[in-house]
């Protein structure tokens, strides 16, 4: 096999004539190509995922596009320009199987974005696409389900300052020397952006002439997060995420929609110990899961080449590998969740304890909780971009507050393996026009630390429909999914709270967003526990300990 070839500053001519700059990767005869396309610079892509020089190891080409409108590429860019990027995505795959390096077959691939526009460009149906290698994506109704109407706020936030970096670079002309200088402040400490209120008037107001609407993205009528229809995706699918990815929940789906609309398709989900970063190590916040959990030591850019190298040759047509967290051991599956799950449903108790038996009539827990002083974001799914940390990080501090409830079941005497979705089915009834309910599984250890292992936010406006009336009501809360063993002597924990910030934007209890409101208004919670649950799915232990 050649070492292979090395070509800078490409020029892929779109059919709007702009030419966007790649670069290539390539050996001595023609083989198939892996499409990488980003915003974030097409000569930083760092992801353990997948990188080109995987590819060229691996008997493939590459190429790395920077999208239109950054870093080398011509064209104008707009912060969300998600149907323009499908028509480039498309150009651009159609151009790759044109080349006499490439041998016609194309595969696009990304993280985040790059995995969006995967899809996006997928959805068009090239004709010589043959794969689609995503990582850690979402769609806008996924999210939408997902945040229950809340906003991952630093994440948009950060991304936002992020990509305003680049456009300063780019279009110092347009920048004014407050926006300059706000911007470099931001970028060092956004924390003055994040708890401004209102949102749309803090320093965020101060960046001027950026392309984009802050105020509408702040109050969440930009769409962030695209759609594209699984059905248009005519090709193998090969999707990874982490457990601790903010679109963990989201990416897991877009494997469950490939299967269920093109099941005669080979198609592939693995899922780590992971959070949504480019290094994907063996260890996550505070935990070290083992030296196998890493995606170098799970062979994931391997899995990925081998699959598109004859999808129709990988093994079995439908495959999941998923990290069992806590046994710290590898699983597979042919389906999500695997087959034999069972779900089981646990009761809040007013003593704090959950269990299989329902509280009594009548059994009510309250809680106070001041949208000016909220409880803070730490640990699990949240974005890395800001100054947050995901993954397991002790959440003991949050279990004793007086604005949280807290649920436990007894010791376990023997391992728990919960696989699969989790959700909580609440009862609620609040003093003030709107509230949040955060919800958290944690497992609580022997020696009281407590990591967190799924979570989910509902925003009673936005999950009611309407204002809530002082009456009580049913709320679902959708906690995605996971696979975690809680050993013996371990604990499975509900934590109930009405924030998560900066990850999440503060209800202010007034029904009146943060993005254009101040006033804020302390809201009296009543859980009502004979109607209150946790549903996990229960998968059987393997090699229990």
């Amino acid at each position: 096999m050649s070492t292979g070839f090395w070509l800078g500053d490409v020029v892929t001519p779109m059919r709007d004539g702009v030419a966007l700059q790649a670069d290539v990767w390539h050996h001595d005869e023609p083989r198939p190509a892996v499409l990488f396309r980003t915003p974030y610079g097409r000569r930083a892509i760092t992801s353990d995922v997948l990188r080109p020089v995987d590819c060229l190891h691996g008997g493939f080409a590459a190429v790395c596009q920077d999208t239109r409108g950054r870093f080398g590429s011509d064209g104008d860019w707009q912060p969300i320009m998600w149907d323009q990027e499908a028509l480039d995505a498309y150009d651009t795959v159609e151009w790759v199987a044109r080349q006499e390096w490439c041998d016609g077959r194309v595969i696009l691939a990304g993280t985040s974005y790059g995995g969006i526009v995967s899809f996006l460009g997928a959805a068009q149906r090239p004709p010589s696409l043959a794969g689609v290698a995503a990582a850690m994506v979402t769609s806008g109704s996924r999210d939408v389900r997902e945040l229950g109407g809340a906003m991952r706020l630093e994440q948009v936030v950060s991304w936002l300052l992020y990509m305003a970096a680049d456009w300063v670079r780019r279009r110092p002309q347009d920048a004014d020397a407050e926006t300059v200088a706000t911007l470099q402040a931001l970028l060092l400490d956004p924390e003055p952006a994040l708890a401004a209120l209102p949102l749309a008037e803090g320093p965020l107001a101060r960046l001027r002439g950026f392309p984009i609407d802050v105020p509408a993205l702040l109050a969440g009528r930009v769409p962030t997060t695209p759609e594209w229809e699984p059905a248009a995706v005519e090709v193998p699918v090969f999707v990874t995420t982490g457990w601790f990815d903010v679109f963990a929940s989201a990416t897991i789906d877009a494997f469950r929609d490939a299967v269920e609309v093109h099941p005669e398709l080979p198609h592939r989900l693995v899922v780590g110990p992971w959070a949504h970063t480019g290094p994907l190590p063996h260890h996550t916040g505070e935990l070290n899961f083992g030296v196998t959990a890493s995606a170098g030591a799970a062979a994931v850019p391997a899995q990925q080449l081998a699959f598109f190298t004859d999808p129709a040759a990988a093994g079995p047509r439908h495959e999941v590998r998923y990290f069992l967290m806590g046994a710290d051991q590898w699983r597979t599956a042919d389906a999500w969740p695997p087959r034999g799950t069972r779900t089981e449903v646990l009761h809040l108790a007013p003593t704090g304890g959950l269990g299989r038996e329902a509280a009594p009539a009548g059994a009510v827990d309250t809680y106070e909780h001041d949208p000016l002083d909220p409880v803070p974001s730490r640990g699990g799914r949240v974005i890395h971009l800001g100054r947050s940390t995901p993954g397991p990080i002790d959440l003991r501090r949050q279990l004793d507050r007086p604005d949280a409830l807290r649920y436990l079941t007894a010791e376990l005497d023997e391992p728990l393996d919960v696989v699969g979705g989790v959700r909580a089915d609440l009862r609620v009834s609040v003093s003030q026009p709107d509230a949040d309910l955060v919800v958290r599984l944690v497992d609580v250890r022997p020696d009281g630390r407590a990591y967190p292992v799924a979570e989910g936010v509902a925003r009673l406006s936005h999950v009611l429909g309407r204002l809530a009336d002082g009456a009580p009501t049913r709320v679902r809360v959708d906690l995605g999914y996971t696979a975690q063993r809680f050993g013996r002597g371990h604990r499975l924990g509900l934590l109930v709270t009405g924030s998560a910030f900066p990850h999440l934007d503060r209800n202010l209890s007034t029904g009146d967003p943060s993005s254009t409101s101040a006033e804020a208004r302390t809201v009296v919670v009543e859980l009502h526990l004979a109607d209150s649950t946790l549903s996990v799915g229960v998968h059987p232990q393997e090699g229990a300990r």
